[in-house]
């Protein structure tokens, strides 16, 4: 593990004061020891593993991915970070079966997201899971109700949710200063490269196929799929909508302080087709009417990233009674008046600064992990980003694909979040390889 010397080097002691308490974390009886699941080199994982292993008391028990390669270089990574060689795994079910893993750390496709935390919470196992936390809106409810059931801790990757700038800002603005917020506008656009036209050939030999599948329906292996385009396939991923919609959405949500929409309206369209296999719309305009007339809008580009909004690509604004407030990726927050007069600003500690914070993840993936650790060691359920924050800020994504797919509004009963017109309730799930259901 990192020293005190090397842990304070990025800026830590505030990252301790922060993410609470962790005073007696090295003594043994109070090592968390944590499995990272889904570990490539390029992909999420390893930018969460890496923040773990600077989290104190922390060790990667076990590192696992269906990919040979990711795994032995996540386990020569944690070895070459910590001193500590961890246990390779390529099967998850192995995992949950080793009484020794305290918690899993999920990084892996999206249909996997879900019934990897339900089978993780049902094993005795603390969750930390990335956004989106469901494929589709019952499995969102299944996950809620585990999680209810067995009491488990489970956080959901919405990094922002640890974020000192965010926290403090949101706490302004439920403090009404200036006035009431009523809508919030975000934004996310992207320049997606082509993914090209996949060929039907035999898995690789460091691959496997069916396990990485898992609970999807079972098709041949293609090309273009392994490691990132699953994403643009419907039958792993769930669009950019889900992809980078749940960060600001939860914001949204946040910011508002409200749970389930009303309805839901999304117009989505081809617009910048950059050929290949990609199977999502491109361009999304969606708004969600809340209870007592509040108000969330998003706009969706992923094939053009020019020009955006307020000069970045992802961000949002809360327009209050008496003004606003504009969250910027970099982790700032900028309060203004009616007259658009900027009043006060939050910002980050630069000693806090890992990396970039354009990207959610680095800086505050470690606050992240942190509070998720905590919680794991004190059995406290109540995490930054629990299951109902996640849940519901998943569930606006998944509903925006189910009114864009339809071309219809959505009615949702706002105290349950279930699903009201006939349409939409046929596609409230998904289909599942026989033997995998969740």
């Amino acid at each position: 593990m990192y020293s005190r010397r090397q842990f304070l080097g990025y800026g830590s002691a505030a990252f301790i004061a922060a993410s609470g308490r962790v005073f007696g974390a090295e003594a043994p009886s109070n090592r968390v020891r944590l499995a990272i699941v889904g570990c490539h080199e390029l992909g999420r994982g390893q930018q969460v593993m890496k923040s773990a292993l600077r989290v104190p008391g922390v060790d990667i028990a076990c590192v696992c991915d269906v990919d040979s390669r990711a795994m032995d270089w996540a386990a020569a990574k944690v070895f070459e970070i910590s001193g500590v060689l961890p246990k390779k795994e390529r099967d998850f079910r192995k995992v949950l079966e080793d009484p020794s893993i305290d918690g899993v750390i999920l990084e892996t496709p999206d249909h996997w997201h879900a019934l990897g935390a339900v089978m993780a919470m049902r094993a005795g196992k603390a969750v930390y899971v990335e956004k989106p936390c469901a494929f589709c809106p019952r499995e969102g409810e299944v996950l809620l109700e585990t999680q209810r059931k067995t009491g488990m801790v489970l956080q959901v990757g919405s990094q922002r949710r640890s974020s000192k700038t965010y926290r403090d800002a949101i706490k302004l603005l439920h403090s009404g200063a200036i006035g009431e917020p009523r809508w919030t506008k975000c934004w996310y656009m992207a320049k997606r490269e082509s993914i090209g036209i996949g060929r039907e050939t035999p898995a690789p030999e460091w691959l496997d196929w069916d396990l990485w599948q898992g609970p999807a329906p079972r098709t041949a292996f293609r090309d273009n799929v392994v490691h990132y385009n699953w994403h643009w396939f419907r039958r792993w991923g769930t669009a950019e909508t889900g992809n980078n919609m749940p960060h600001y959405a939860d914001v949204a949500r946040w910011a508002l302080g409200v749970e389930w929409p009303e309805s839901v309206q999304a117009l989505s369209s081809s617009a910048f087709p950059n050929g290949g296999d990609f199977e999502w719309p491109d361009v999304y305009g969606i708004s969600y009417k809340f209870p007592g007339g509040k108000f969330v809008t998003f706009e969706v580009s992923c094939h053009h990233g020019g020009n955006p909004y307020m000069g970045v690509g992802t961000g949002a604004v809360v327009y209050c009674e008496k003004g606003s407030a504009y969250f910027d990726p970099a982790d700032n927050v900028t309060i203004y008046d009616e007259k658009s007069t900027e009043i006060r600003k939050f910002t980050t500690d630069s000693a806090m600064i890992v990396g970039s914070l354009t990207n959610p993840t680095r800086a505050l993936d470690i606050y992240h992990v942190a509070n998720f650790v905590d919680c794991l060691r004190a059995k406290n359920a109540a995490t930054n980003a629990p299951a109902e924050v996640g849940v519901k800020s998943t569930f606006m994504p998944l509903v925006a694909n189910i009114a864009a797919d339809l071309g219809e509004t959505v009615h949702v009963d706002p105290a349950t979040g279930a699903p009201v017109t006939k349409a939409a309730s046929a596609l409230w799930s998904r289909e599942y390889e026989k033997g995998w259901e969740l």
